[in-house]
């Protein structure tokens, strides 16, 4: 057994498809004479899904004395590295993961010599197919799509110690590829400012966000969204409507997307490759009255976002008989596997 406490365990060999092994080699001379010392590590598989699961880890040194395997970054408990056997093989149990990991295995060999040989191999893991680092709410994944249409309430951001950000959107396309036609409301909280500015706005991708400066928004307002593709099928109609104030806008922009989802999220914005931090939103943010335009359904997507290993907002079961769901902050449980 290894000193590492339920993760790692001595395994008998496994015949399964491991990764290509890696190995290297130190040599020196003393006295005329050459000699040589060589580690290799081998990996079971070079990934494992969301759910977690077990590797089998293989290494082999020449004519070590003391050997140690390390992982980075550590998903187990105890000594990193763990001393270790210099040839066999051992299992490392890999835990659920929420989003996608990457890690390395270290095994350094060292012999009398004081030669010193360390080899290395990665190990992949996939994220949960149900969360995202920036997006919370429901996907519409299908062909076609024609529009999408929603309705939801602006809710109030908390202060938070830096900038904090939270926007709702009714939009098409965005899902697997990079075109997007969209349009919501944004609440960003700046400590400076000690309040959060809210800006109505809409959005073809690759370009910026335009804002609407002309509908003023505040807290509590009902907003209604629709997305429509347009009888020439080269321009679609952005409309956005605060159901509270009475105020409409609309404007006719030129698309050409993939029309293949759609989508009513709850989004921590990005600020070039960087996801802001979510804000703290109250109270839940409900999407009612959804609709589709046309389109061939494939699967609709339950999305949970994590930012910084936890969950921090969750979307409800989804009422298909109301055509609406509601959106949360704070680490509701996510689905099972």
């Amino acid at each position: 057994m290894l000193g590492v406490a339920v993760v790692l365990a001595c395994s008998a060999a496994v015949a399964s498809a491991a990764s290509p092994p890696v190995s290297a080699r130190t040599c020196s001379v003393t006295r005329g004479r050459r000699t040589c010392e060589t580690a290799r590590i081998a990996v079971s598989t070079t990934s494992v899904a969301y759910t977690g699961g077990t590797v089998t880890i293989r290494l082999a040194a020449t004519g070590a004395t003391s050997c140690t395997l390390a992982v980075a970054p550590t998903f187990w408990s105890g000594r990193n590295p763990v001393p270790v056997a210099c040839r066999g093989s051992y299992v490392a149990r890999v835990p659920r993961t929420v989003l996608a990991r990457r890690w390395t295995f270290r095994f350094t060999a060292r012999n009398r010599r004081r030669q010193v040989v360390v080899v290395r191999q990665a190990l992949a893991q996939r994220g949960d197919p149900n969360t995202s680092s920036n997006w919370s709410g429901y996907v519409f994944e299908g062909s076609g799509i024609t529009g999408a249409r929603g309705t939801f309430t602006v809710p109030a951001l908390s202060p938070t110690p830096g900038l904090s950000d939270t926007t709702e959107w009714v939009g098409v396309d965005g899902n697997s590829d990079n075109t997007l036609i969209q349009a919501g409301i944004d609440e960003e909280y700046n400590p400076k400012l000690g309040h959060a500015v809210i800006t109505p706005w809409w959005e073809i991708l690759p370009a910026s966000e335009t804002p609407i400066p002309s509908m003023p928004v505040a807290v509590g307002d009902s907003i209604t969204v629709a997305i429509q593709e347009q009888p020439d099928l080269a321009t679609w109609q952005i409309t956005e409507t605060d159901n509270t104030t009475g105020q409409t806008f609309a404007t006719i922009q030129p698309y050409q997307g993939q029309q293949t989802s759609a989508e009513w999220i709850v989004e921590a914005p990005s600020i070039g490759s960087s996801v802001v931090t979510l804000g703290v939103y109250a109270p839940s943010v409900t999407f009612s009255g959804l609709s589709i335009g046309l389109g061939v359904p494939v699967a609709l997507d339950r999305l949970f976002m994590v930012q910084n290993d936890a969950v921090v907002s969750s979307p409800s079961a989804f009422d298909g008989a109301a055509g609406a769901f509601s959106v949360a902050y704070g680490p509701n449980p996510l689905p099972a596997p």
